[in-house]
């Protein structure tokens, strides 16, 4: 058993370090991206921030449904690149391609009928031509996105992580100058975010692809040469990791997005302050959610070395700096919560109500933050099915159903409409929490019975 020292735990911190960093780089240039879409669409009207937030609302549920697939080649390149099987990697990555490009086919599909959702829902009409024209302009970049993601996480899998980050950041600069363009210059509001990011989508994949291609660090597992026809057996390796783990999260994100759905019946004031605290909770999230991906990566890597102590012992450590970061989250949302607002909108109507909703999300900090360490830990042994079944019992069948319960009803003096939604949120990332960590025990004591033989 590897003993909590200062030694061990430096010794993990930098190779922590070396793969996380570049991972949070990459999270927080996505997610900037989000928020920079945010802002200046909030900029060109209320109507059209809610109309993207909305729109957003619909295609992040459809990406992990399709192209979230594409999560699950990380842990297995990462296995493989751990036991040095680089002949696996290249044939395998070079079919995960093909699925992810059928995918991508799928995604493009599901967004350009949006409007089958927004017609459903009886949005406000001024909102809803923003989102269906915000959906419609991003399908022209879904195929570029699943095929993007599916190099981004064989990049990731061989722990070229730095070289992602380049490149997101790349797309992250690029993205503010095309916003500018067709929000403000062509006029087009809400609906120039989307047919900015799907620019962005296509320059960032040929600028990976040309990087897979040429760069050194890709050598060693270089997936160019003879071309190779799609396997059933491949595919359904792809489908059986990457399902589960673009479900679970197509699972969390419903319950957020189907937070922002209930939550636009009760007008643009809520939906708007829903929107803006949401992406702020998510922006503090990167942190602990990146230490969760370098666990998957680093983990896995060293399940296939069969270093199955140093594997328990770094599913420790990002548990416990998951913690301590979840912590400082905690403090900044309750200490910073109107100065971050004020980043998004003037507003006061909006502004009052998200600063109650974040008072909410300071709460779910650290059963949030535990839950994805676990996750991201379960992810390198390759176990993403009962971590599926714990999301969808904690969220489907606890957070929406309280949460619909409590926006439609006053109970006790406990808050309703967009409150009520977020304290069902609270029960559903807790119960979460518990679920996964109990499972990530279960496996931690699978090796350590391993190391033994």
């Amino acid at each position: 058993m590897i003993k909590f020292n200062l030694v061990n735990f430096s010794l993990e911190a930098k190779h922590f370090k070396k793969l996380g960093l570049p991972i949070l780089g990459s999270q927080l240039v996505m997610y900037a991206m989000t928020t920079t879409d945010y802002i200046m669409a909030g900029y060109f009207s209320a109507n059209d921030l809610a109309g993207v937030g909305l729109g957003a609302a619909i295609f992040n549920p459809l990406y992990f449904l399709t192209a979230g697939v594409m999560f699950g080649i990380g842990p297995i390149i990462a296995q493989h690149y751990g036991a040095k099987e680089f002949e696996e990697i290249k044939i395998k990555t070079r079919r995960f391609l093909w699925v992810a490009l059928f995918l991508g086919i799928l995604f493009a599909l599901l967004l350009s009928n949006g409007n089958l959702i927004l017609n459903a829902l009886g949005t406000d009409e001024n909102i809803r031509s923003v989102s269906l024209g915000y959906l419609t302009a991003v399908s022209y970049g879904a195929i570029p996105i699943a095929l993007y993601q599916a190099l981004r996480n064989y990049s990731e899998g061989i722990t070229q992580t730095k070289i992602v980050f380049i490149i997101g950041g790349l797309g992250f600069i690029l993205n503010i100058p095309l916003n500018y363009f067709f929000i403000f210059s062509m006029g087009l509001g809400g609906i120039g975010c989307g047919i900015a990011t799907a620019l962005v989508s296509w320059i960032g994949l040929i600028v990976l692809w040309l990087a897979t291609l040429f760069l050194r660090n890709y050598k060693e597992s270089y997936i160019y040469g003879k071309f190779i026809m799609p396997n059933v057996k491949n595919s359904l390796e792809i489908l059986r990791i990457g399902t589960p783990i673009s479900f679970g999260i197509f699972v969390e994100l419903s319950m957020f997005s189907g937070a922002a759905l209930i939550i636009s019946m009760f007008g643009s004031t809520s939906l708007a302050a829903h929107t803006i605290a949401i992406n702020i909770v998510g922006l503090l999230f990167m942190l602990p959610l990146s230490l969760g991906l370098a666990s998957a990566i680093r983990v896995g890597n060293l399940i296939g070395e069969k270093n199955y102590l140093k594997a328990n012992y770094a599913s420790n450590f990002s548990l416990r700096l998951s913690f301590f970061i979840a912590i400082l989250n905690f403090c900044l949302l309750f200490l910073a919560g109107e100065l971050l607002i004020g980043l998004y909108t003037n507003d006061q109507s909006v502004v009052i109500k998200a600063l109650g909703l974040l008072v909410l999300a300071a709460i779910f900090q650290i059963p949030d933050a535990i839950g994805f360490s676990a996750i991201g830990s379960l992810r390198g042994h390759k176990d993403t099915f009962v971590t599926m079944v714990n999301l969808v019992i904690s969220y489907w069948f606890f957070a929406l159903p309280i949460g619909v319960y409590l926006a439609f009803n006053e109970i006790g003096g406990l808050p309703n409409e967009a409150e009520g939604i977020w304290v069902g949120m609270i029960i559903g990332i807790t119960l979460s929490a518990i679920l996964n960590t109990g499972r990530l025990k279960f496996k931690k004591g699978l090796l350590k019975k391993l190391s033994q033989f």
